[in-house]
């Protein structure tokens, strides 16, 4: 490869990382809670930040999508209660959800898996209360609709979602290897490709905005001990710190 060709791929790269960081610092303000929706028996979805308004970096994390995973709700808890680092704000949602929070069943009220339901690569199976049942359609719970909504308007960098239990970091595709191996190293789990599951929130953040990535964190069966959670807490400000110092000029 010759040198100019070198400089020209690395010069690139750079006004890329350069164009996305101006775009992420120009997005308007937004509030310290945003009601995303509603679930289908009427339950609030709340986005809570923790940060500045005008902080260039956006991440989000949500502590469940099916019911019967909930121990992400207690990172949540304890991400609520740390300063993000300077230049990020932390956006968390408790659970996409709530009905299944409630009901204990990892659909929603309808038996709609939510994360099926998204419109990537869906595909019609089953019936409600299946497994993995994905829905009528695309996009067809209002819990999927305030999640994407949520998205667009914060337009996080990284997106981290807790689900349970087979404890590792997913590899997923379309999403930065890198930071998802950084998550890995800082909890201590073991980062794994998992089968290209349809319609599911992360490939369809991934593969909607190019700027962001999205990875599914997969915690062990049972609570979340004080520990754990503070442990994953801190790796998700830790990887938050790591993408502010890289949209530095």
């Amino acid at each position: 490869m010759q040198w100019d060709e070198v400089s020209a791929r690395f010069n690139g790269s750079v006004l890329a990382e350069l164009v996305a960081a101006a775009a992420l610092a120009a997005l308007p303000a937004l509030p310290p809670r945003i009601e995303a929706g509603r679930s289908v028996e009427g339950r609030r979805i709340v986005a809570v930040r923790r940060g500045r308004a005008d902080a260039p970096v956006r991440v989000l994390v949500s502590g469940s999508t099916h019911g019967t995973e909930p121990a992400g709700h207690a990172v949540v808890r304890r991400l609520r209660q740390l300063a993000p680092p300077a230049g990020v704000q932390v956006w968390t949602v408790r659970t996409f959800n709530p009905d299944g929070a409630v009901r204990g069943t990892r659909q929603n009220a309808r038996g709609v898996d939510l994360n099926r339901n998204f419109p990537y690569r869906w595909r019609a199976a089953g019936r409600p209360f299946d497994t993995y049942h994905p829905g009528p359609r695309p996009a067809s719970e209002p819990e999927t609709r305030a999640q994407m909504r949520l998205i667009r308007r914060i337009r996080p960098q990284v997106s981290i979602h807790f689900h349970q239990a087979l404890r590792l970091v997913t590899l997923s595709g379309g999403a930065r290897p890198a930071l998802q191996r950084d998550y890995a190293r800082r909890t201590g789990l073991p980062a794994r490709r998992l089968p290209a599951y349809r319609g599911t929130s992360s490939s369809w953040q991934n593969h909607t905005l190019s700027d962001s990535t999205a990875f599914v964190v997969e915690l062990s069966a049972g609570a979340l001990s004080p520990q754990r959670a503070q442990r994953h807490a801190r790796a998700v400000l830790g990887v938050a710190a790591s993408l502010r110092s890289r949209a530095r000029p």
